[in-house]
């Protein structure tokens, strides 16, 4: 794995659209977050809970939810590119093979996710303490939620970039597969929260529901179907390079 990890790094880090993207991400999150409290009809709305433990993961994890399609572009640029600059075949020369291909991919998109997760948590954390609250584990499933959704998306945007191959093309898609899935669910109602999508970002839910809105799944049914769409995509990105002439 370290070596894999290791060749990755090498390729990621002159990508000027991760550092760009991940930095957007790092100081947009904070800052949305606190400026929830500026909002005139914060006091009547929040009740100045959401800065304390439970709510403070589940709006964190929630406004975070919203940068997973921009993160997710850094998967589809980086994977594109590899295709487009036949990198992937000198990786076959070098001595790789096709599964160590899609296995460093996957420790790429594994990582990104965790060190994503774990800044949404280290905000949540500063949040709720510097608010007087201490029950740190209250609510702290949100976090759990929140990496299976996280790496749902980034293994998603793997499929999509080994699918289509083109960059542009893959971006595109990408960034209205959320529209695109709901516009297909206004044909299906009855299953739309069963779509892939849907599911990951139902894992987040939006805190202030409407009174009688119920989901068709349980938080567990949502987290473990969104483990099996995590597999669909990955075995599903694997088959494609397997038979693929890279």
């Amino acid at each position: 794995m370290n070596r894999l990890l290791t060749i990755e790094w090498l390729k990621l880090k002159h990508l000027s659209t991760l550092k760009v993207i991940l930095m957007v991400y790092a100081i947009l999150l904070p800052l949305i977050f606190y400026c929830l409290s500026l909002m005139p009809i914060y006091d009547q709305v929040y009740n100045h809970q959401i800065y304390q433990f439970p709510d403070v993961y589940h709006y964190v994890t929630y406004i975070s939810s919203f940068f997973n399609l921009l993160i997710g572009v850094i998967i589809v640029v980086f994977t594109c590119n590899e295709i487009k600059y036949k990198t992937q075949r000198q990786n076959l020369i070098d001595g790789l093979s096709k599964k160590e291909l899609v296995l460093s991919k996957f420790y790429v998109v594994a990582l990104l996710s965790i060190v994503i997760t774990l800044y949404t948590f280290l905000i949540a954390v500063l949040f709720g303490f510097s608010n007087g609250s201490t029950d740190v584990f209250n609510g702290i499933r949100y976090i759990g939620f929140y990496q299976i959704a996280t790496f749902g998306y980034f293994i998603f945007a793997f499929f999509l970039a080994n699918l289509l191959k083109n960059p542009a093309l893959s971006i595109v898609f990408y960034l209205l597969s959320t529209f695109l899935e709901g516009m297909t669910g206004l044909f299906a109602k009855d299953y739309s929260q069963f779509f892939p999508l849907s599911t990951f970002s139902t894992l987040i839910p939006m805190p202030l529901i409407p009174d009688g809105f119920e989901y068709a799944m349980t938080e567990m049914q949502r987290a473990s179907l969104g483990l099996f769409y995590v597999f669909v995509f990955l075995y599903v990105s694997y088959y494609i390079l397997t038979k693929r002439d890279v």
